[in-house]
């Protein structure tokens, strides 16, 4: 049930930033959310998998949302094969931005203990 949550906040945050920002600055409300799965995941195992999930829907969500390019059947598949493909990095910096949340947690819980 997290992960689905995950990728579904995954969704709305790349919905949200592409139409309510859209600029290099989106990095910044991604990056806070990426800290959050993490910090909020049970253990560096699922704070990884649920970065992952989040990045993977984030990107490809936000690069589908701004495709303005040819509408033929040819132009789509290629189109959708690369969304899938260059998610990939999304989900490997999803995975590191909830991975350094997970690990913050275990440092500011540590300093308050």
């Amino acid at each position: 049930m997290k992960k689905l949550f995950t990728g579904f906040c995954g969704i709305l945050t790349g919905l949200a930033t592409f139409y309510l920002m859209y600029g290099w600055y989106d990095i910044f409300p991604w990056a806070v959310v990426a800290l959050i799965i993490g910090y909020s995941s049970k253990n560096r195992r699922d704070s990884i998998i649920n970065g992952a999930i989040f990045g993977y829907f984030l990107f490809l969500v936000y690069i589908y949302a701004g495709y303005k390019g040819k509408t033929d059947m040819a132009g789509m598949i290629k189109f959708i094969a690369f969304d899938m493909l260059f998610s990939l990095v999304g989900a490997l910096a999803g995975a590191i931005g909830a991975f350094i949340g997970n690990w913050l947690k275990g440092k500011i819980v540590r300093t308050v203990d």
